[in-house]
């Protein structure tokens, strides 16, 4: 593992090993979503939709990261000069979202489409940016966990050699788990489900993926308290994406139908509440962190099975 590797540098700007990768993996993207949109919007279209959306995107990732780092910002980055130097770092994951979303609804709203397809089309191709943006992070000093100890774990995909030392690749592991993501929405797409169904689905697999995968970071995350930025951000996709599908629905008239909205709810409530106090208990508790985990993981299969299930 290496500090950010620079490949080349000119004045102040610099191109970085992981900026050309993540350059590479959205244009990986934009050709994925432009091969997926051909049959649905057309060519052209489509195109014009990326390079709406990518541009939002990266705006978005900026403006909550400055937002959630202003105070740090103002002190130790020569104040508000920093936000437009995008250059030298400093984006967050769903800031990116967020930004490719309003783009989206922008653009949907001006070529008089709806939008909840245009979401739907857009999903493969944010997996597959983000699954390349992870992979990237082994040329920086992000993307990693506790230090290994145990000499028959210091070797990948336990572990990775960082400065000297052993630490868990994070990185790769939220890599594969978008890659996974980015499988489940392709087949979805493909299989023409009712719409929205694919955003969906890649919204509440990447929060729930996001919530113990970022509890297992230990490099520069942003945090509030004992509760990390993006489990935060994830929450509130959650809970967004619950509600929408609740008001999508429609009253239930079956009974049994009423009495699976209540539980889905319940199980939804109480597993946010689980993960607040094990995200607690790891800061504060004497319970062993790996069973901790255990029981978040359980919590998170179980809150997902309540969103997707119908």
């Amino acid at each position: 593992m290496n500090e950010t590797t620079v490949l080349l540098s000119v004045g102040d700007l610099q191109l970085t090993a992981y900026s050309l990768l993540l350059a590479m993996g959205s244009l990986l993207a934009i050709l994925l979503t432009v091969c997926l949109g051909k049959k649905r919007i057309g060519v052209d279209a489509t195109l014009s939709l990326c390079l709406a959306v990518l541009p939002g995107a990266v705006i978005g990732a900026r403006l909550v990261y400055c937002a959630t780092m202003i105070e740090s910002i103002l002190v130790d980055f020569d104040g508000l000069s920093f936000i437009p130097r995008i250059w030298e770092g400093g984006f967050t994951l769903y800031g990116a979202i967020l930004g490719g979303m309003i783009s989206a609804l922008i653009y949907t709203h001006a070529t008089h489409r709806k939008i909840v397809p245009v979401l739907d089309l857009l999903a493969p191709g944010s997996a597959l940016v983000l699954c390349v943006a992870r992979a990237a992070e082994y040329f920086t000093s992000q993307g990693l966990g506790d230090y290994i100890e145990d000499e028959a774990f210091q070797r990948f995909p336990f572990a990775v050699e960082a400065n000297g030392s052993w630490q868990m690749p994070v990185f790769i592991y939220e890599a594969f788990a978008a890659a996974i993501i980015l499988v489940m929405v392709l087949c979805l797409l493909h299989q023409n489900r009712e719409p929205g169904r694919t955003a969906e689905v890649f919204l509440v697999l990447l929060s729930l993926s996001q919530i113990i995968l970022e509890s297992w970071r230990e490099d520069e995350f942003i945090r509030f308290g004992f509760v990390r930025w993006n489990q935060i951000a994830a929450a509130i996709t959650l809970t967004a994406v619950l509600v929408l599908r609740l008001i999508r629905k429609g009253r239930p008239r079956e009974k049994s139908r009423k009495i699976w909205t209540i539980m889905r709810v319940v199980l939804y409530l109480v597993g946010v509440t689980m993960i607040i106090l094990i995200e607690f208990a790891l800061d504060k508790s004497s319970i062993e962190n790996t069973l901790l985990y255990g029981v978040m993981a359980g919590t998170l299969v179980v809150m997902g099975v309540a969103m997707l299930k119908d």
